[in-house]
C-alpha cells in the first residue's frame, strides 16, 4: 500500500515528459512528509527504525546534540546545475492540527529555544537530494518540563524561484515522543534478574491460619514475619506480596521484605515498578527501595534522606535509576506501622531496562 501511493505521486509529478533522457516535473518535496505514513499523513514520529543503522536521528555526543534526519528531493530524473530552498516552521498547522483533534492533549509545539533549524538548503550540481538536521539540545529535551509530552514542529519547504515546491510534500509533521528517547522503550528484564515476582507466589511455608505465609526468594525480617513467624505473603486475591497490621493482626514495627538481584546489572538505566497494587492501605509512609551495592535494605529509620540509595511511597510506585557501573541491586520494601489497620498487597513486580536511552 505505502509504496503503491508513492508511486503514483511519483506519476503526477513526472507526468509531462522532456526529452528521451529527462522527464518529469523538476519539484522539490520533502522524502519525510511521504515515506513513514505512505502519503496518507505528514506525521515523522521521532524515535523511528530498530537500530544504529536505521533510526531518523543521529546522536552528537560533542555538542550534546539530537539530529533528526530531515531531506529535500527533485522528482524527475533531470540532473540540475544545483539548487536551494529555504526551510521554514508553521506554527499555525500544529495549532489547526490541535484544534482538529489530530494531535492528542499530550502533543505541544516544539519550543524555539529547543532546537535549531537550517533557514535554506543547498543541493550541489549533479545531485538532486541533500540532507538536513532539526537539531535538539540534549540537555533541554531532558527537562521534567518535557516528561510525558510529545513536541511537534511542522518543517516547511519554500521556493527561491528556482524550482517549484510540490505541495503535497512540501511539509513535514515533526513530532518528537519524549520520553521514548530520554528513556525508552523499556524492556522488562525481571526473570532474568528477579525470582518469585508475580502471582502466584511461591511460598516456604503457611501458617496454620491458612492465610499467612513466607515467600520463597524474598526476605522478610522479624517484624514482617508478625503472624506467628510467617509473614511477607497473603493467600488474598490469588496470593500477594504484604504486610498488614490491625484487624486483630500486631503492629509492625520496622517491618521488611528484599531480594537481591542474582547477578549484577550492568550500567544502564533501569525501572523497579510496583505499580500493580489492587488494594493500598497504608497511613504511615511506607517504602519502596532499591539499594545498589548492598544486600539488604536499610532499616525504615534510616531510608528517608539516605542518598546511597533510592526510594519513593506507596503513591508513586515507581523507581527509575541509573547505574554507572556493574552493580548488583537489592529491592524491598519497608513499613513501620504506628496507626492501626493499614498494609499493602502487591500483585506483581517488575524490573525494566532501557537499551535506547539517551
Amino acid at each position: 500500500m505505502k509504496q503503491s501511493i508513492i508511486f503514483i505521486f511519483l506519476l503526477s509529478l513526472w507526468a509531462c515528459k522532456k526529452d528521451a533522457d529527462s522527464y518529469g516535473i523538476p519539484d522539490i518535496y520533502m522524502p519525510q512528509a511521504l515515506n513513514i505514513s505512505g502519503g496518507i499523513s505528514a506525521n515523522y514520529p521521532v524515535p523511528t527504525g530498530t537500530d544504529s543503522s536505521t533510526y531518523n536521528y543521529t546522536i552528537d555526543a560533542a555538542a550534546n546534540k539530537l539530529n533528526i534526519i530531515l531531506g529535500v528531493a527533485q522528482a524527475s530524473t533531470y540532473k540540475p546545475a544545483g539548487y536551494t530552498v529555504n526551510v521554514t516552521t508553521d506554527a499555525d498547522t500544529i495549532d489547526l492540527l490541535k484544534f482538529n483533534n489530530i494531535l492528542d492533549a499530550n502533543t505541544i509545539l516544539m519550543p524555539e529555544l529547543l532546537y535549531t533549524l537550517p533557514t535554506s538548503v543547498s543541493v550541489p550540481a549533479g545531485k538532486s537530494e541533500g540532507t538536513f538536521f532539526l537539531s535538539l539540545d540534549i540537555d533541554q529535551l531532558k527537562s521534567s518540563d518535557y516528561e510525558g509530552k510529545k513536541l511537534a514542529l511542522a518543517v516547511r519547504l519554500k521556493s527561491t524561484g528556482q524550482y517549484e515546491i510540490a505541495s503535497n510534500a512540501a511539509v513535514t509533521i515533526v513530532i518528537v515522543d519524549v520520553d521514548a528517547l530520554v528513556i525508552g522503550p523499556s524492556k522488562d528484564i525481571s526473570s532474568q534478574y528477579l525470582k518469585n515476582t508475580s502471582t502466584p507466589f511461591t511460598i516456604a511455608g503457611l501458617h496454620s491460619g491458612g492465610r499467612w505465609g513466607t515467600l520463597t526468594d524474598w526476605i522478610a525480617n522479624t517484624a514482617a514475619k508478625s503472624h506467628d513467624g510467617y509473614g511477607g505473603y497473603a493467600t488474598d486475591e490469588g496470593g500477594t506480596i504484604d504486610m498488614e497490621s490491625g484487624w486483630g493482626s500486631p503492629a509492625i514495627h520496622n517491618g521488611k521484605i528484599w531480594q537481591t538481584t542474582g547477578s549484577a546489572l550492568p550500567a544502564g538505566t533501569y525501572t523497579f515498578d510496583v505499580s500493580d497494587l489492587d488494594w493500598q492501605g497504608t497511613k504511615d509512609p511506607t517504602y519502596i527501595v532499591v539499594a545498589p551495592g548492598l544486600d539488604t535494605i536499610p532499616d525504615y529509620g534510616d531510608i528517608s534522606g539516605n542518598t546511597t540509595i533510592h526510594y519513593t511511597l506507596f503513591s508513586d510506585p515507581k523507581i527509575t535509576f541509573t547505574l554507572t557501573e556493574e552493580t548488583k541491586v537489592t529491592v524491598g520494601f519497608a513499613a513501620n506501622y504506628i496507626q492501626d489497620q493499614q498494609g499493602f498487597k502487591i500483585y506483581s513486580v517488575k524490573l525494566l531496562n532501557y537499551p535506547k536511552h539517551l
